[in-house]
């Protein structure tokens, strides 16, 4: 009788001791939910030009004047642009950043006192990630400060060489800056909450602006040169792993982020 209560107890033993490991190397993997974070931010952050220039802007805008060097149509009727890139495109300012696929941007003029540019990806991939959704930035038409643009997006999805994707949700804030009416500079500050590839509840929150100079993007350097955020990877309600993202910059446009793990590691990323 004893005998058999004992294998079945041993069979749960066994089975808790292998849940057990199998939990620990998926949970434990902060290298693995570092290279995630970054991927995210960097598939956020490259686009932004794109979506700060005008439809005047890029009608007069020539192919090697945009970053990655795309064919620029535009459809003056819906006022929208598409950029179309080819990774096989010989591209001064690329700096070996692949992209394939297309952006498209539609201006909307919501009413008097605001506009919103749509942007929107087909087929897009961008340092082998995929992206896939919309995201819309308004723009207050206000004299007390014109510059400042937000932008709001929902279920935007990032689809690795795998196939397995996150979904995140955003709001942020911009702040734009230009000197003799040339765009310069801008600020950003946002949050993210969504999951991540393993299903995990992830969210952003920022703990210093991100400052990004145009000079660095025209030269082919999509990273802020200063700013942090704190990343948090939740192992269920109320448990969680917290990272930090710090951006830096050692001199002109040579920017980074390096990302400190929970366990005090530091994962440094650059182009």
């Amino acid at each position: 009788m004893l005998q058999k209560l004992l294998v079945p107890i041993l069979m749960m033993l066994v089975i808790s001791s292998c849940s057990t490991d199998i939990d620990k190397n998926i949970t434990t993997d902060l290298q693995v939910e570092g290279n995630e974070i970054f991927n995210i931010s960097f598939a956020l952050e490259e686009a932004y030009f794109f979506a700060f220039q005008t439809l005047d802007n890029y009608k007069v805008a020539d192919t090697l004047d945009i970053p990655g060097c795309p064919a620029i149509t535009i459809d003056e009727a819906l006022r929208k642009v598409t950029l179309e890139f080819d990774s096989s495109r010989e591209c001064d300012n690329n700096a070996s950043l692949l992209r394939s696929g297309k952006i498209h941007i539609q201006y909307l003029n919501t009413n008097m006192l605001e506009a919103t540019s749509r942007l929107e990806y087909e087929n897009y991939k961008v340092r082998g990630i995929k992206v896939e959704g919309k995201r819309d930035f308004k723009q207050v038409r206000s004299l007390v400060n014109p510059n400042r643009r937000t932008e709001v997006f929902t279920d935007l999805f990032l689809i690795n060489e795998f196939e397995s994707s996150s979904r995140i949700n955003g709001n942020y804030e911009f702040q734009l800056t230009f000197q003799n009416g040339e765009f310069t500079e801008f600020l950003s500050s946002g949050s993210i909450e969504g999951r991540n590839v393993t299903g995990r509840r992830i969210v952003m929150n920022p703990t210093l602006n991100k400052r990004y100079l145009v000079d660095c993007i025209l030269s082919g350097n999509y990273l802020p040169g200063e700013g942090s955020e704190k990343w948090q990877i939740f192992r269920n309600e109320t448990t969680s792993t917290m990272h930090t993202m710090i951006y830096e910059s050692a001199s002109a446009c040579e920017n980074s982020a390096s990302l400190i793990l929970q366990d005090g590691r530091t994962i440094v990323f650059k182009q």
